[in-house]
């Protein structure tokens, strides 16, 4: 095991969302204004679920997403709207609460995944599905800013954006499922935009020797490529203010096609269990 994947283990065994549920507490149930005052008292080793040394060391890279507790005691509203899976709006307090954890997990599943998948040397997330492959096409949602990372055709149109990319009706172009096309392409969809990649077809920004030309700017998708939250989706729907609207789903993804999944599911289902969230195994390529 390489020095990388150990780095990646350990912190998977101790995640920062346990303590980050206690400071939120101990935040909104004292006489604090701001979360550093919070810290600023936790100078002895915490244990909540797993074992915090050093509290203030391990919250110190999320303090600006930690200062966000500082919205649930102020009275203001929330700039996006968030629904159960029954479609019923969260109270604002869940609503927050399902952001903030969100958010938390991104940033340090982003920093996990870049240790394991660096180990394994694999552009599996990079490349279209393969011949023999049961999907037809291999896609990378997109967040509105990383479209323009791609100098390649974008189909933004009434019809793709009334599609989702797997749902139940499939987008026609030229009489012809989308992903039947040559080459990749970036599709605005009712979620909004990814780069769909047809059979063995690789990412534009891959050169000849399997390495990705933006690394350092990579979009977010490729920062946590096989693990990752999904206490959040978006939704096609939209709130009567035109607010995003998000459905609550309280799980963690994992992409069962890649080899460090299958390589560390007990330790990736543990994670999960100590964040409180249902971890789905799911293929992406098979």
């Amino acid at each position: 095991m390489s020095k990388a994947q150990k780095m990646a283990l350990a912190r998977l065994q101790q995640p920062f969302l346990p303590l980050a549920r206690l400071l939120q507490i101990l935040f909104l149930a004292g006489p604090f204004t701001k979360i550093n005052d919070v810290l600023d008292e936790l100078n002895e080793p915490i244990e909540c679920q797993c074992n915090y040394d050093d509290p203030q060391a391990a919250a110190a890279p999320y303090l600006h997403i930690l200062q966000n507790f500082e919205h649930m005691k102020s009275a203001g509203s929330l700039d996006y709207t968030v629904i159960d899976e029954g479609g019923q709006q969260l109270d604002r307090m869940e609503a927050l609460d399902c952001w903030l954890s969100q958010q938390i997990l991104s940033h340090e599943l982003a920093e996990i995944n870049s240790l394991l998948c660096g180990s394994e040397h694999c552009d599996l997330c990079c490349i279209g599905p393969h011949e023999s492959a049961r999907q037809e096409f291999f896609e990378i949602p997109l967040q509105e800013s990383e479209k323009d990372m791609f100098t390649i055709p974008q189909i933004n149109s009434t019809a793709s954006r009334s599609h989702s990319a797997n749902g139940e009706k499939t987008l026609k172009q030229d009489g012809r499922p989308f992903y039947q096309r040559d080459d990749p392409a970036l599709f605005h969809w009712q979620q909004g935009w990814s780069l769909i990649l047809p059979r063995l077809a690789s990412c534009p920004q891959l050169d000849d020797k399997g390495r990705c030309l933006i690394y350092p700017q990579r979009p977010l998708v490729c920062r946590q490529p096989q693990i990752f939250p999904y206490l959040l989706e978006s939704a096609a729907q939209q709130a009567e203010s035109d607010q995003p609207v998000f459905i609550a789903r309280r799980k963690l993804l994992a992409i069962w096609d890649c080899p460090y999944v299958k390589k560390f599911q007990d330790q990736i289902a543990d994670y999960a269990d100590l964040c409180g969230l249902e971890t789905i195994f799911k293929e992406n390529k098979a």
